[in-house]
């Protein structure tokens, strides 16, 4: 027998002195009294009867943060083993890995013993009240339990002890280990670099940084402006906080890096040794065109404009790389050559941070591109989707899975590998229609047919390719190739293809595929191969040669959460439906006049244009009069910004009579400045951040005597890292002033804004 609250017992003495001295007034027998008063007292104190075999749950939460010590995996391990080792009939122990977030390690458990960490954890924070709440949520509610905290306690992220009283509350008692660093006898930190937030271009400015010393000593200071050194030599520090002022002047809009090393030789803490500093120096919104022409007819019609105008190659996007850019342009731009969090970081930017954004037409553009189930695609005034009516012919498709081993990890969102392989593989058959066939098999030494070559007419079991993982050794290359080479040769379609998809860091005995991809191709079969990791890992060269003598297409995914999105490009591209290679006239649509006063006759031929369809609500201004009717200029406002869909294909193979249209610069630029949309004036509100400590305050400043109509504004914190955007509400500070806070869980860039009826205004 347990009791929830044993100190209501205490109650007796006081309750029994009462009784003892008033109970002789009429009434129930004194004896029946104190049976009353004992049961009463009994069930306030939250009794628990605890059968023989009921058990009780413990819940061993481990800080994985970057403060703790080198050793907590095998520390945590021991501890772990200890608590499992002394289980009884009935009793359960789970665990729960937390940094910057929480997660299920190993779910409750009468038998076995925990085989290790493998979920990943964000270290660069320890949000030990998430952990908390994570371990309560782990306990069921009619159960006992514990929970055992192994950390050093240094926690960011909420208040644990809320976490704590929560669980007090259900009784769950939580214990604590502490494992820590030893304390260093020489430690340098930096505590601070305070940049001011916004400096104007060529104003000269100065900002400081702290840095703590717990004894005396000399050492080196570099401070490094986006990677370079611009101060670097000897400092003596004395015991407590040394101020070092610094000064600085940039020439040129954008967001700035600041990154100040201190070295001491014997400092026994170097994570703490660099502080990190941004500031925006301010400046006209510019246009970023990401394009692999810098000199071609879009370049060249952009920068004749007047518009501050930035050109660059494709590149991994990020929320940095587009502070101060008004719109970005992608000239046929590969949605691969973005990468997978800078898709996320575009979406991010014209929804949240009020963007624009220009896409053009191409064989690397929207579908044919790899935008079909990406961030990107529900920006777009246009769908992607491949119709019955585009297919010109049926396709045959054998898909050879990587099953091994490396498809078991899992990936930050807690899926795996090849639960993410499994889903773009159904996401790509689903393109396929009644006439096409279509196979899966999963291979690691040998191949396992999960469904042989079958028509997708009669239906396909999408539910066996997830539940097919065999989990053996590392891939088979020439196994894999063999068993697609045996199964597509079933098929008599015009169009037959393999997809491979492999990790390209463990891609194992090729055997002889260069006869069989010899015989694949003598018998018109085409191979692809999507390669699971860089290009530049171990077995990448391979999986390239193997595309290459295939006649198809490569492709890397560096991100395992853009496989699904790869698979459906690859489909996609074998049936050849989602480009019109053929030239088309085109006529002015109802909505042209929104751009401006464009012409409305004497519209030019287009050589070739990406298919797509009209979303609801959007608006079309150019169109196609061929029998698709196809939009060729789409527009929308969407969330926050505005985007803009030219399929037709501005400088290329497909490009037609619209080189030499005279109006194409002005339709080219109205496009382009309707896409940017308003620029709130400055006079109408200030928009401020200021970081404290852990906590980042948002302020908004109206004009003096403005009253504030409709609903109140909220802001939106934005992270580089590709996580969703936190939204909260502002509240009043005072007459003029909003405000809202948020905590900083771990180290990074944050860009707040604010959205405030249908304007953006960013800090």
């Amino acid at each position: 027998m347990t009791f929830t609250l044993p100190q209501a017992w205490l109650l007796l003495l006081p309750l029994g002195l009462f009784l003892w001295r008033h109970g002789r007034r009429p009434g129930p027998p004194m004896v029946l009294r104190w049976a009353l008063l004992v049961l009463g007292v009994g069930a306030l104190s939250g009794p628990e009867l605890r059968l023989a075999n009921a058990g009780s749950d413990v819940a061993v939460v481990v800080d994985r943060s970057r403060s703790m010590p080198l050793d907590v995996d095998r520390v945590a391990q021991e501890l772990i083993a200890l608590v499992e080792s002394q289980r009884r009939p009935g009793d359960r122990v789970g665990v729960i890995t937390f940094g910057r977030e929480a997660r299920v390690e190993s779910p409750l458990s009468e038998v076995g013993r925990f085989g290790g960490f493998t979920r990943p954890v964000d270290s660069e924070a320890s949000d030990l009240s998430a952990a908390l709440d994570a371990a309560g949520a782990l306990i069921p509610p009619e159960r006992t339990g514990r929970v055992l905290v192994v950390s050093d306690g240094r926690a960011t992220g909420a208040d644990a002890r809320g976490a704590t009283r929560r669980l007090a509350a259900r009784g769950i008692a939580v214990d604590y280990r502490q494992v820590s660093r030893p304390e260093p006898a020489l430690d340098v930190a930096v505590v601070s670099l305070d940049v001011p937030a916004t400096v104007s271009v060529r104003e000269p400015f100065q900002f400081s940084a702290v840095v703590q010393a717990t004894s005396a000593v000399t050492g080196t200071v570099r401070l490094e402006r986006d990677g370079k050194v611009l101060v670097k030599g000897p400092f003596d520090f004395k015991p407590g906080p040394n101020l070092l002022p610094l000064r600085d002047l940039l020439e040129e809009p954008g967001l700035v890096h600041y990154r100040l090393t201190v070295e001491v030789p014997g400092d026994g803490v170097p994570e703490n040794d660099v502080g990190v500093g941004v500031l925006r120096v301010e400046g006209p919104p510019r246009v970023l065109l990401l394009t692999a022409q810098p000199s071609g007819t879009l370049a060249n019609a952009l920068s004749a404009t007047g518009m501050e105008l930035d050109v660059k190659a494709p590149f991994h996007l990020s929320l940095e790389a587009l502070d101060g850019v008004g719109v970005v342009v992608l000239e046929n731009v590969d949605a691969n050559a973005l990468g997978e969090t800078g898709l996320n970081a575009l979406a991010d930017y014209v929804d949240q941070a009020g963007g624009g954004l220009v896409m053009t037409g191409g064989r690397s553009s929207f579908g044919e591109g790899g935008y079909r189930r990406s961030p990107v695609e529900p920006l777009l005034p246009v769908s992607l989707e491949m119709r019955e009516e585009q297919r010109r012919a049926s396709v045959a498709m054998s898909v050879l899975m990587d099953s091994s081993c490396s498809m078991g990890v899992q990936v930050p969102d807690g899926r795996t590998k090849m639960e993410l392989a499994a889903e773009g593989v159904t996401a790509a058959l689903t393109l396929l229609n009644a006439n096409d066939e279509a196979s899966v098999h999963m291979v690691d030494t040998e191949p396992h047919e999960i469904f042989p070559l079958s028509p997708v007419s009669e239906g396909l079991p999408f539910n066996q390719v997830a539940r097919g993982f065999s989990g053996g050794g590392g891939i088979y290359v020439g196994v894999a190739l063999s068993a697609g080479r045996k199964e597509i040769l079933r098929s008599d379609k015009p169009t037959r293809h393999v997809v491979l998809f492999s990790d390209a860091a463990d891609s194992e005995e090729p055997g002889d595929y260069q006869s069989t991809l010899a015989a694949l191709r003598e018998a018109n079969v085409t191979v692809s191969v999507i390669g699971l990791g860089k290009p530049t890992d171990p077995d990448a060269d391979l999986l390239r040669e193997v595309a290459r003598r295939g006649e198809g297409r490569i492709y890397f995914a560096e991100d395992a959460m853009s496989l699904p999105r790869i698979f459906s490009q690859e489909t996609l591209a074998v049936a050849r439906a989602t480009f019109v290679d053929e030239p088309a006239s085109m006529e002015a649509a109802p909505d042209l006049p929104l751009l401006g006063p464009l012409p409305t006759t004497g519209l030019p031929q287009v050589g070739g244009y990406n298919l797509t369809y009209l979303k609801p609500r959007a608006n079309v201004a150019l169109r196609t009069l061929d029998t698709n009717a196809a939009p060729v200029l789409a527009l929308w406002p969407h969330g926050a910004g505005r985007t803009v869909a030219l399929t037709a294909e501005v400088d290329g193979k497909y490009t037609g009579e619209l080189r030499e249209w005279s109006a194409l610069r002005a339709t080219l630029e109205a496009v382009v400045r309707w896409s940017m949309g308003r620029a709130t004036p400055k006079e109408e509100a200030v928009v401020r951040s200021e970081r404290q400590g852990n906590l980042l305050r948002v302020t908004l400043d109206l004009p003096p005597g403005e009253p504030m109509l409709g609903a109140l504004p909220t802001a939106v914190l934005l992270s580089d890292d590709g996580r969703p955007g936190a939204e909260k509400p502002l509240h009043w500070e005072d007459e003029d002033r909003l405000v809202v806070e948020y905590p900083l869980t771990g180290s990074g860039t944050w860009h707040p804004v604010v959205k405030w009826g249908g304007r953006v205004l960013r800090c």
